[in-house]
This record gives C-alpha cells, sequence and structure tokens, in this order.
C-alpha cells in the first residue's frame, strides 16, 4: 500500500499564498509511484479564531462544509509572476474536498505523514507541529522547539550566540514600549543604524524596512508593529549574501552554496518569487575555502536550534566574516526558491528530495 502524504498548506499567516505554492509544487512532484497525496488546508482547523480576519473567516467555515468557491489571490500578491499566482488558485481550490472530509470527519483514512509546507505564524511557528505530535502523525521538518526558536528571530539570535555563531548586532524594541516613549525607543536603536528593521515572527522579508538614517527608525518600527508585537533592530551588514541547505537529521548533507544578488535594495518579499529581480546563483562565485566555511556554519547553527530532516541558513559575507541572518525551518518550495535549486546543484532531482524529505519524517518516527 502506497504511503499517505497529507501536504498541509495554506493556514492563516500573511505568507499564506506562498504556502499554497509551495504545496502545489510539493504535491505535483512527489513519487506517485510510492505516494498517496492529499493537500489540505489548515486554515479550516482555525475557523474559530479570534484573530482571523473576516474573509479568512469566511474561508475557514468554507473549508469546512466543503463549499469554498475560488481562492482570489489578494491585492498584495497581485505584483507575483502571473504563473505563480496561477498556482496558488489552483492549490487552494485543490485543498477544498480532502480538507472537508477530514474536518468532517468523512475522510475513510487518515494521512501516514504530513509535508508540512506552512509559513509563518500558525504553521511554521511550532503550533501544528505540536498539534501532529499530538496526535501521532510524523511530518517532515523541525520538531516544536527547533520550529519555534527558529520563528522567533530574537530567541534564535540569542541561541545562536550562545553558541558561538556570529549574529548581527541589534535589539528587540517592545510595540508596548514604543508606544509609551517612541522617541526613548527609537534613540536605543539609534546606535545600529543603518539598520535592518522586520517583525521578530515574519517570513519572506514581510514588514521588512532598511533604515539608512536615524529619521528613518520610527517609521520603520511602525511597519514592522503592524505585522507583530516586537520588532528587531539590527545592523546592517554589507556584503555577498549566500544561503546554505541542509537535508538530514544525524548525518546532515550540506547541499551547494547559493549566491544571491538583488536586483532591488534588498532580497525583499517581490524578489524572493520573481526570479526576474534577483539573481541566484549556485555554486556561489566565492572560494571554495569560504564555500566549506558557510556550509560548516550553517550545520552549527543547524544544530544550534536542533532543527531536522531539513533547513535553509541564510547569511552574508562582509569585511568580519560571515554572519548568521535567519535559519529557515521550512523553506520555500517553489520553482524558484532557493533549497530546491542547491539541491539541482547536488545532483538532486525536485521528485528524489521531496521523497528524502519524507524518508527522513518516517525514520524519525521510527
Amino acid at each position: 500500500m502506497k504511503v499517505r502524504v497529507g501536504v498541509l498548506v495554506g493556514g492563516a499567516s500573511s505568507e499564506r499564498d506562498i504556502s499554497l505554492a509551495s504545496g502545489r509544487m510539493i504535491a505535483e512532484h512527489l513519487p506517485r509511484e510510492r505516494y498517496e497525496v492529499v493537500v489540505l488546508d489548515t486554515l479550516a482547523l482555525m475557523a474559530a479564531h479570534p484573530r482571523l480576519s473576516p474573509q479568512l473567516r469566511e474561508r475557514a467555515l468554507a473549508l469546512v462544509t466543503g463549499g469554498a468557491g475560488p481562492h482570489a489571490v489578494p491585492e498584495g500578491d497581485a505584483a507575483l509572476p502571473a504563473d505563480l499566482r496561477e498556482q496558488i488558485r489552483m492549490t487552494a481550490d485543490a485543498a477544498v474536498p480532502a480538507t472537508a472530509a477530514l474536518a468532517t470527519g468523512g475522510a475513510t483514512r487518515k494521512i501516514d505523514v504530513a509535508f508540512v509546507a506552512l509559513h509563518g505564524p500558525y504553521g511554521e511557528d511550532g503550533t501544528v507541529q505540536g498539534l501532529l505530535e499530538l496526535i501521532g502523525i510524523p511530518y517532515v521538518g523541525s520538531g516544536v522547539l527547533a520550529s519555534a526558536l527558529a520563528m522567533d528571530k530574537a530567541m534564535a539570535r540569542t541561541v545562536l550566540a550562545a553558541a558561538g555563531v556570529p549574529v548581527p548586532r541589534g535589539i528587540v524594541v517592545e510595540r508596548a514600549a514604543f508606544a509609551a516613549d517612541p522617541e526613548g525607543e527609537a534613540g536605543r536603536a539609534a546606535p545600529h543604524v543603518p539598520a535592518v528593521v522586520k517583525p521578530v515572527r515574519e517570513g519572506s522579508s514581510i514588514g521588512m524596512s532598511l533604515v539608512p538614517e536615524t529619521s528613518a527608525i520610527r517609521p520603520s518600527l511602525e511597519e514592522a508593529f503592524r505585522y507583530d508585537t516586537r520588532a528587531l533592530v539590527e545592523e546592517r551588514v554589507m556584503g555577498t549574501e549566500l544561503t546554505v541547505g541542509l537535508i538530514g537529521n544525524r548525518d546532515l548533507l550540506a547541499l551547494p552554496v547559493v549566491e544571491i544578488v538583488p536586483k532591488r535594495a534588498f532580497f525583499d518579499y517581490r524578489a524572493k518569487y520573481d526570479p526576474a529581480l534577483a539573481d541566484e546563483i549556485c555554486p556561489a562565485r566565492i572560494p571554495e575555502a569560504l564555500a566549506s566555511a558557510a556550509q560548516q556554519l550553517a550545520v552549527r547553527a543547524h544544530r544550534a536550534l536542533e532543527c531536522r530532516g531539513l533547513s535553509r541558513v541564510d547569511m552574508i559575507h562582509g569585511s568580519d566574516g560571515l554572519v548568521v541572518l535567519e535559519v529557515n525551518t521550512i523553506p520555500g518550495m517553489t520553482v524558484n526558491s532557493l533549497l530546491p535549486r542547491a539541491a539541482r546543484a547536488a545532483g538532486m532531482s525536485f521528485s528524489e528530495l521531496l521523497d528524502r524529505l519524507v524518508q527522513l519524517a518516517l525514520e524519525t518516527d521510527n
């Protein structure tokens, strides 16, 4: 009997649509001779969640009943490439029947393993991982602790620094403290300018701003606070942007280093998903010794947070050497995503990569 894989997509985060696009790629490329694949939108589990917008609540309720209509890509994603928007729409619509069957108890067979393709809060942050642990379903990727730590950039910085992994200098600003004393909190951030300001618990550069001078601190913090109650202010490290994908549980395979050359001010939300807005070069155009050092640093960061299965570690090579920016426990799996690109450079097809990740999840369960 084939292994039944539930590809978990959607959810309620700001990265919902990118999750849908990743889920479609995963569902299409998992080897059909080995797996039966169902696509499930976890938004259905959140119908009663008090923080859902009216639009998401309506969609969640419709998913439960199986009456969800065609998915409309939000206006904010209208600038994404047309083929990516079509992937998003098709995945959202395809998820409706299986999600309704699972939510109402009409599913004839439970899933054997979950492929978590959720990005951002309520999916990448340990919440869904905890649910899967509770009901005893193995899943692709890191466990509850590593997922929660990596999603919370402030906590991840603390853990990485304690493990001797270099991170940019910076501070965390609380929304309540900023509301009470905006000048004082902006003053605390001033020594780190030029800086990068971002919400503590968001991905895909959502809510992120560059701060070239102190006058830009306050509006940048206000933008970050639209998405989270805490903002991270880090010194901006100039240099070569690199990322390293890792695959494995105890034995880690470090994939070839990818070099990122944005054609905009920085590698923002649009640039991450539109190939015309950034060059992603693999293998990176760096000396072999530096590539090896980047891979070793990625392994240290992955292990410091106790990740498993896979991760992607973003870093910059600046004047003071390599500095880790972020550890992604659920890297994107769209056609333009960095981890599949690095796997191809290592001689691994997308289907082989997905098969390996599912087998790692089953290995963890055993």
